[in-house]
Order: C-alpha cells, then structure tokens, then sequence
C-alpha cells in the first residue's frame, strides 16, 4: 500500500520494477570463462594479431603496465590501423606515441596515447628540415593526415609542417 508524507508518496520496494539490461549469464571480467565470452564479442582485429601484442609488451625503465594496456586497447579501438594515415599497422613496426611528452607529463593514460607507424612516428619528432621533407615524400601524406600530424607536433612542442 502506498503511504504519504508530507505530500510525497513513500512506495514500497517490492513494487518498484526496472527494466535494466542484464548482461549475458557467466559474462565477466573475473573469470576464464566469462573473459572468453567478453573478447569472443571483439571481432575489430584478429585475435593472434592481440595476442601478439600481449605477448610482447614494450620493455624499458618507463614502460608501465597501463602504457602496455592502453596500447592493446589502442590497437582494438584503431582496428589495428595508424591514427594518422590509416593504414593497417605492421605489429613489428608499430608505435605508441605520448601527445603530449611523457617526459613532462609522466602520463600513460589512454587519452594521451594513439598507435602510429614507426614512420609517422619520426616525422612527429623530426626538426630537421631536410629530414622532415624526406619523410612527407616517403609517405605521400594527403592534406588532412597533415593536419593530424601538425596537430600532435604541436602537443609535444615541435612546429606544425607548412
């Protein structure tokens, strides 16, 4: 039975109802079972191409365990393709640059992070004229991979390609 209050209805628990979405039985992070159900559903990427990825972690004095994390969920939410050119992305050359420079930041999260190619990857920290040349005739990049590739230059300090 409903009561009131001051004017407010005070309702009973049992007759409150929902209609919230349940996720599948048995799926959760938890369990063997319930993380094979979870990555059966990712269908972005080949799984060897992940699990190569997991089974070769970036090693080195700054590598952290959420930089080698974010980088597998990189390469899933890029469907393994380079944030700037938009190519597939060779796992071996392969890279995961800091927008804005971990030296300064120290910052592994996700939102600072995004897959490149090792190419790409030198031409956002090249300063050299010439060098910076080679790379656009090497890579063929077309006016808006240039401006992505302007924006992130910018993020660690370097002048934006005229």
């Amino acid at each position: 039975m409903t009561r009131y209050i001051n004017g407010y209805p005070l309702i009973p628990i049992g007759f409150i109802k929902t209609n919230a979405l349940m996720p599948k039985n048995g799926v959760n992070k938890f369990t063997k079972e319930g993380r094979e159900l979870i990555h059966r559903e990712q269908k972005s990427v080949p799984k060897w191409q992940v699990q190569w990825i997991r089974e070769h972690p970036v090693v080195h004095e700054r590598a952290t365990i959420e930089f080698n994390d974010n980088r597998i969920s990189l390469f899933m939410a890029q469907n393994g393709k380079c944030g700037v050119t938009g190519e597939e992305l060779i796992l071996t050359e392969m890279d995961c640059h800091h927008k804005r420079l971990w030296s300064e930041t120290k910052d592994d999260r996700y939102a600072n992070l995004i897959l490149i190619t090792r190419d790409v990857h030198r031409l956002m920290h090249a300063t050299n004229t010439e060098t910076i040349q080679t790379y656009l005739v090497f890579l063929k990049l077309n006016k808006e991979q240039i401006e992505k590739v302007n924006k992130l230059r910018l993020l660690i300090g370097n002048e934006a390609i005229k």
